[in-house]
């Protein structure tokens, strides 16, 4: 059966106590070389405070990565902070996303966006993490950006009473609807510009469940001035690009029993829920 995490299940630690303690310069075991020395100095102007082998780590990764060198002034003054204890702690703190509009909600979403990847980067870039933590923290940055929009989104429709028998102690499971990860990111293993593969299933009325999936979409596809979160695919959903957004779970089942190709069933294997429903998550799972 395909393993079920709950939501809470991905702060689970993936080293021991004693080395998260240590701070990022403790854990460095290689260096990056720049490619290009001035775009290194570039970015080390933002951060002047920082010790010499921090120093060094900031040169090689933005003289060898556009991204990240773009990246760092824009984060400079959270990163300096950051650099200077556990990068596990600075990745918690990077994955609390808050935000009580649309707007708002989106602005968060994708400043987590460039902390996480920016953190991530060089820890991989200077041995600090293993591949392993590398792709979980990105995995763990689209599970919550999957939760925070879907919740968002669900909780505008039972505030405009367009999900019947819902109140607003429902938000925190979105109304008993359920997004489920595939592939990459259902294994755990997105990695810096992965697709996010979704199949989202819920049984409340059709036309609202389908308007919460669009916009939850949008909000996570669209490109901001604050930058760009994910490319969203919904494509192994029942019937592909022609079907519902959303289907329910009876749909689903008939689906599975009747049409789907053995790859389609093949893909569950890595299925996990990562917004929703964990009880309903469970039963369709299983």
């Amino acid at each position: 059966m395909p393993q079920i995490r709950h939501r809470s299940d991905l702060d689970h630690p993936l080293l021991p106590a004693h080395l998260r303690a240590m701070t990022f310069a403790a854990r460095i075991t290689r260096l990056p070389r720049a490619f290009s020395p001035d775009h290194g100095a570039d970015a080390l102007a933002h951060l002047p405070e920082l010790s010499p082998e921090l120093r060094e780590v900031i040169h090689g990764a933005a003289g060898c990565s556009p991204y990240l060198g773009g990246l760092i002034p824009k984060e400079a003054g959270w990163l300096a902070e950051a650099l200077a204890g556990s990068p596990e702690n600075a990745l918690e703190a990077a994955l609390i996303i808050e935000g009580d509009s649309d707007a708002a909600l989106r602005s968060s979403l994708r400043q987590a966006k460039r902390r996480v990847a920016l953190l991530t980067g060089l820890a991989d870039l200077a041995g600090v993490w293993s591949l392993e933590e590398v792709t979980s923290a990105l995995t763990r940055l689209a599970d919550i950006a999957t939760d925070r929009a879907l919740c968002f989104q669900i909780g505008i429709e039972i505030g405009r009473g367009k999900l019947p028998g819902q109140g607003e102690d429902d938000i925190a499971n979105a109304g008993g609807a359920v997004a489920l990860a595939m592939g990459k990111m259902g294994a755990f293993e997105l990695n810096y510009s992965s697709d996010i593969d979704l199949v989202l299933v819920g049984e409340q009325p059709d036309r609202a469940l389908q308007a919460v999936a669009q916009r939850m979409v949008d909000g996570l596809n669209d490109h901001l001035e604050s930058g760009f979160l994910y490319r969203v695919d919904l494509r192994l959903r029942p019937w592909g690009s022609a079907g519902p957004l959303v289907t329910t779970p009876d749909a689903w089942m008939d689906y599975l029993r009747s049409h789907a190709q053995l790859w389609e069933k093949q893909a569950l294997l890595k299925a996990r829920c990562v917004a929703g429903d964990i009880e309903v998550a469970r039963r369709l799972l299983s």
